[in-house]
């Protein structure tokens, strides 16, 4: 039996070991045995905190996503008093941000998205992703449209974040400035229509 307190230790370390086993030999090729010598455990140890490799994977990417909307919040809040687009920009750079860009992580994401199409759990956490980032924009955008426009072009926002990743993510590296600056064309052109 683990000693009480030792899950809140071992947990963060079992999901670096998973990002980094992922990296090396991809979501499919990433065995509790491969994790386990990365992490310096006995694939008892996951087994026992997470049930498996497929509990693993799910606990690092709701690891990477409540990051990733920590990220999303603070860089909101820095907008809290700028115009609608600053808050929309503020949103697609924390898509890009450093922690998320990382090319590690973004394997675990490629890995992620891949694998969702097939394992539930996974399936439902990339609904849960998709629906919050959308949700964030939509809330942004309804200060200057009303809310058919405000989600269309949320819509539109999330696709072009998700297609630059893809894009980056097969090209060895997203480049976050590009990417940055298609994004905010865009939406230079959706509020110029406004006025």
């Amino acid at each position: 039996m683990p000693k009480v307190g030792m899950p809140e230790i071992r947990k963060p370390q079992l999901i670096e070991a998973a990002i980094k086993a992922i990296d090396k030999y991809g979501f499919a090729g990433t065995t509790v045995s491969v994790i386990g010598k990365k992490a310096g455990v006995s694939p008892a140890i996951i087994n026992h905190y997470f049930g498996g490799k497929d509990g693993l994977y799910e606990a690092t990417m709701k690891s990477l996503i409540r990051e990733f909307f920590d990220i999303l919040s603070k860089e909101v809040i820095k907008t809290k008093n700028k115009s609608a687009k600053h808050k929309v920009m503020a949103i697609v750079k924390a898509s890009f941000s450093q922690s998320q860009t990382h090319p590690q992580v973004i394997k675990a994401w490629m890995g992620f998205w891949a694998s969702a199409m097939h394992t539930p759990s996974l399936y439902r956490l990339q609904n849960v992703y998709s629906k919050r980032l959308k949700t964030a924009l939509v809330c942004v955008l309804k200060e200057d449209f009303e809310i058919t426009k405000a989600r269309s072009t949320a819509f539109t926002v999330a696709a072009l974040i998700d297609g630059m990743w893809l894009r980056g993510s097969l090209a060895g590296g997203i480049n976050k400035k590009e990417a940055a600056q298609l994004i905010q064309d865009y939406l230079d052109l959706v509020f110029q229509d406004r006025t």
